[in-house]
């Protein structure tokens, strides 16, 4: 029975060690089948050579046995752990030609734009000649930055130069062509269709060929409000309408005008 109890505790050992240590086990099933065999010597028996060898084979057997436990002691090679990393997914689809046009407008932008106009005199002074200013035409040149707040609010502080001319009724070339430099700020808001209003103030001067009105300048002003449509990338267009005057002196001249304007955005 004590065999069978040591066959089957080293097959124990064996299955559960990794294949290349069956040799190790069979060594140890040896060693410890062995000192078994020793120890049922009877204790009491006479004195001999051979026993005096197994007797002193013990401490032997003892260290195999003890080697071979610390041989199966070590733990097998470490394997390395696998780990599963996920990355950041896919970029979403872009969305939709007009939603994507506003979300990638940039906070910041430098915005070039010009109007065309035409131009109703306002209080037109009667001449001693009879003649009389009728209506004309103008444009302006604007450069600005604009900046892009909450909620689709736009505000644009700007420069520019504005021309208009208004034309005289008599053959002689009385027109008055009125110059302005000026600074102001326009404010607009939505996405699509897009309401603005706007004021600048400057300077101003008025040239004429009429004998009867000098040439004179003085401080500038106007605002108004327009309608712009944002329908392509980087690029408005609309129509506006404004009131615009220059304190001068004699004749002041004030106007109303009427036109179409595009923006190029930067």
């Amino acid at each position: 029975m004590m065999h069978d109890e040591v066959q089957r505790v080293t097959h124990k050992i064996a299955t559960a060690v990794r294949p290349a240590t069956w040799a190790i086990a069979f060594l140890l099933e040896c060693c410890l089948q062995r000192l078994l065999d020793i120890q049922e010597v009877p204790l009491i028996m006479p004195i001999s050579r051979s026993s005096n060898r197994s007797q002193a084979g013990i401490p032997v057997i003892l260290a195999a046995v003890v080697a071979c436990m610390a041989i199966l002691a070590v733990p097998s090679a470490a394997h390395a752990d696998r780990y599963i990393v996920y990355g950041p997914g896919p970029a979403p689809p872009p969305p939709g030609y007009g939603y994507a046009y506003y979300y990638y407008e940039p906070p910041y932008a430098l915005v070039i734009g010009g109007d065309i106009e035409g131009v109703i005199p306002l209080s037109v002074p009667r001449f001693f000649d009879g003649h009389d200013l009728t209506s004309g035409g103008g444009f302006k040149l604007r450069i600005g930055e604009q900046i892009r707040l909450r909620g689709g609010l736009r505000i644009t502080p700007e420069l520019g130069y504005g021309y208009d001319r208004l034309f005289a009724t008599n053959d002689v070339d009385d027109s008055w062509d009125m110059h302005r430099v000026f600074g102001g700020v326009r404010l607009s808001f939505g996405r699509f269709v897009v309401p603005v209003i706007y004021g600048h103030v400057g300077y101003g001067w008025r040239v004429t060929g009429d004998p009867e009105v000098s040439d004179e300048g003085g401080a500038a002003f106007d605002f108004g409000g327009a309608l712009d449509f944002r329908v392509i990338p980087h690029f408005s267009f609309g129509a506006h309408i404004e009131y615009a005057t220059i304190a001068e002196e004699s004749y002041a001249p004030q106007w109303v005008a009427l036109g179409a304007h595009c923006d190029i955005v930067f």
